[in-house]
């Protein structure tokens, strides 16, 4: 089992997050991806906007922004933040080389890609690599984050 946060709450399995993959149709219309259930959601098409909320909640945390991408013609591009050691995404909190393991293994055997920090504001990073911010999508998806992060426990503070 993957170490996580102290009190955190334990769902029963982490799922691949190939499980949560948008379909043509709801990649196409934000509609349709928003209507999604918000572990879904969060997971995949929105995790840009989970880990933003995550980081304004929580702004003294000691998280910071990792995205993972896909080299060219490959799809398992993925937002999530980390201390360094722990990590948090939509589906909880797991250690960071926990889940840059899962993700791999989710689109193995063949899938390449690398993991960098994300040092520019949401908008802009957004922008930048054809993510959506929460005006794309229906209005309430920053409030959708900030009540789907109520469910899990805070991360300890770091002064």
């Amino acid at each position: 089992m993957e170490p996580i946060v102290p009190g955190a709450r334990l769902r029963d399995m982490r799922q691949p997050i190939t499980v949560f993959a948008r379909t043509r149709e709801q990649f196409n219309d934000a509609r349709l991806s928003y209507q999604r259930p918000d572990i879904a959601f969060f997971s995949a098409g929105a995790c840009q906007i989970l880990a933003f909320a995550f980081l304004d909640t929580y702004p003294h945390a000691g998280f910071r922004p990792r995205f993972i991408y896909p080299t060219p013609g490959f799809d398992g591009s993925h937002i999530y933040v980390t201390d360094g050691h722990t990590a948090f995404d939509a589906q909880g909190y797991i250690s960071e080389v926990g889940l840059l393991r899962r993700h791999h293994a989710a689109y193995a055997p063949y899938w390449q890609g690398g993991v960098e920090d994300i040092t520019v504001p949401m908008t802009e990073f957004c922008a930048a690599n054809d993510h959506a911010t929460p005006c794309y999508f229906p209005p309430g998806a920053w409030e959708r984050a900030l009540t789907y992060l109520r469910q899990f426990p805070a991360p300890p503070s770091r002064h």
